[in-house]
């Protein structure tokens, strides 16, 4: 599913060149988000000045750039600068605070697959067998949101997860 971009001329001709351009540097930005959904470029004339105005919709956030110019390419120019520095900012910071929460070997495991990130951890693996009443205990101490450990009644590879509601799933093969 690619990202839908619309763009829309006001109040003057519409422009094939101008258009491909916005759209290309678009999707150039649109490189720093891990989901982006659409785009909406507006290219507006109101007597000598004119007006572009960039609305951009990815990883569930909304980003709005808009600058005033005589010239419509210097404006869009413009536009799409302030646009890509809140994207980067937005990136930059969601890296940061991930960072905060993963260990140093989780960050340097990440793989990428466009739609999302895989991050591979350890630290929710129990070295040794416990029971499911050792894992509950395991997961109530700490923070985390599941624990994945070997049975030590018979010897499979099982999830005890937080469920929403407070209480503790178990994920157990057959």
């Amino acid at each position: 599913m690619g990202m839908e971009i619309k763009v829309t001329f006001r109040h003057l001709e519409h422009d094939e060149k101008l258009r491909a351009h916005a759209e290309e540097e678009i999707m150039k930005i649109s490189r720093y988000l891990r989901r982006p959904l659409e785009a909406q470029v507006i290219f507006t004339r109101e007597k000598s000045r004119c007006l572009v105005e960039v609305n951009l919709f990815g990883d569930a956030v909304r980003f709005f750039a808009k600058e005033e110019d005589v010239d419509l390419t210097l404006a869009l120019k413009q536009t799409l600068a302030k646009l890509e520095a809140q994207v980067k900012k937005y990136r930059d910071r969601m890296v940061r605070s991930k960072g905060k929460r993963a260990s140093e070997e989780e960050v340097a495991v990440g793989e990428s697959t466009g739609e999302f990130e895989i991050v591979r951890s350890k630290e929710h693996l129990a070295r040794k067998p416990i029971t499911i009443e050792e894992a509950a205990e395991v997961l109530g101490n700490n923070q985390s949101h599941f624990i994945v450990f070997r049975n030590a009644l018979n010897e499979k590879i099982c999830v005890l997860f937080r469920k929403e509601d407070g209480n503790l799933g178990l994920i157990e093969p057959e």
